[in-house]
């Protein structure tokens, strides 16, 4: 696919706050000589993409300019690539016209979107187009949501029984903020939950054979075991995407589904019960016009001073980490299913500042996972998440080789 085309890949959103984390990933892994390729920045505007390009100390680097509201330069700046990095968010406002443009001018894609409306109408709408033009759309491939389906992923191939279900805990260190536009998504990623249920209706996907036993139930505020911390039951985008996957490699490979849930935890209960005001809160205004329209002209006001136009410091993004711990529980093969599961393992993904430094080395991995592992990928192109995508790839070894993420299986 990459014949006659001028880049292997193609960063778009440069100009924007993650759009440089992601250039600057490129970039080093250019200079220190770790990886040679052709690619280019892109955005709408020169001007702000040349200052972007001093900003960043990137130099030798070919610039193209693509505008979400330009069809024709969006296809212009697709077929002179064989891969785009999308960075262009919010996704659901502007996402789509990428998508389309990458598919009518047969180049592949990832981006960094957690947008689970979004990504699952990419999948109803463009599914098949994609397989028919041989592209693959791969979404989801930054935080959102590579620790915890490839984590997922990584578990299942090691569990040595059975696999029932899988609880997966987020804690985050010394996170100093975030920016204006990271936080526009997260609203946009909350409020279409209407869309979302009648897009599922409209699918007639049969239920996934889960096991019948499920996890005992928690309550939306809970202490947890585990990691023991107080935990809330909190559906990231985590959870539909490590559905999707399950749901292809089901339907593809023969493997069993199993439960999954996601918790993010709190450094006390009072912080727990904090947060469950204020997320309650936020969850009433965003689903009005006028409280979306408010929480979007005063970010700093309604993110608890955490999201501003400059995003934190880089020194602050430095002290920042995260971590991911998935407890699978399930039966080795001897066990009488009428009992409690007997078996246990635990996977832990442990990385960097997780919304821009460990995202970019996510994204660019997942990139050039695409670009030089087509074989070990799904036969056909089409609307993929990243376990789907990458599960038979070296995408983990790729991952840990950037020194930013690293996944440990711990048995119990």
């Amino acid at each position: 696919m990459s014949s006659g085309r001028d880049y292997d890949l193609i960063v778009f959103g440069f100009s924007g706050y993650t759009g440089k984390f992601v250039a600057e990933e490129v970039y080093r892994l250019q200079t220190e000589g770790k990886r040679s390729l052709t690619w280019a920045v892109a955005g709408r505007n020169m001007d702000k993409l040349k200052q972007s390009m001093r900003d960043s100390g990137i130099e030798n680097v070919d610039v193209v300019v693509a505008d979400v509201s330009d069809e024709a330069s969006l296809e212009a700046m697709c077929a002179r690539t064989t891969v785009l990095l999308n960075c262009v968010g919010p996704f659901q406002l502007y996402g789509e016209a990428v998508v389309k443009a990458c598919i009518n001018k047969k180049c592949n894609y990832v981006d960094i979107t957690g947008e689970t409306y979004f990504m699952e109408k990419m999948e109803a709408e463009y599914g098949e187009k994609a397989k028919e033009a041989g592209v693959y759309i791969v979404n989801a491939c930054a935080f959102d949501c590579i620790p915890n389906d490839i984590g997922a992923l990584v578990l299942q191939k090691a569990f040595p029984g059975e696999l029932v279900y899988t609880d997966s805990y987020l804690s985050t260190k010394n996170t100093g903020g975030f920016h204006t536009g990271t936080w526009e998504s997260f609203l946009y990623s909350i409020r279409n939950v209407k869309e979302l249920s009648k897009l599922r209706r409209e699918q007639h996907k049969s239920p996934l054979p889960l096991p019948e036993r499920k996890p005992s139930k928690r309550f939306f505020l809970n202490y947890s075991d585990v990691v023991h911390k107080w935990c809330l039951l909190f559906p990231l985008p985590d959870r539909s995407v490590v559905y999707r996957s399950q749901r292809y490699r089901y339907e593809n490979e023969n493997v069993p589904p199993y439960h999954f849930r996601t918790f993010f935890c709190l450094a006390s209960l009072i912080q727990a019960i904090f947060i469950t005001f204020f997320f309650a809160l936020l969850m009433l205004l965003v689903a009005t016009n006028f409280g979306l329209k408010l929480m979007i002209k005063f970010p700093r006001l309604f993110s608890g001073g955490m999201a501003s136009e400059k995003g934190a410091t880089r020194k602050q993004l430095e002290k920042a980490s995260f971590t991911v711990t998935l407890q699978g529980v399930g039966y080795d093969e001897h066990a009488d299913r009428n009992k409690p599961p007997n078996l246990k393992l635990l996977v832990k993904v442990r990385g960097a500042e997780p919304g821009y430094i460990a995202t970019s080395a996510m994204v660019v991995q997942s990139a050039l996972t695409l670009l030089d592992e087509r074989d070990a990928m799904p036969k056909n192109g089409g609307v993929y998440t990243p376990a789907a995508a990458f599960a038979n790839t070296n995408i983990v070894n790729n991952l840990e080789g950037t020194g930013k993420i690293r996944f440990e299986v711990v048995p119990l």
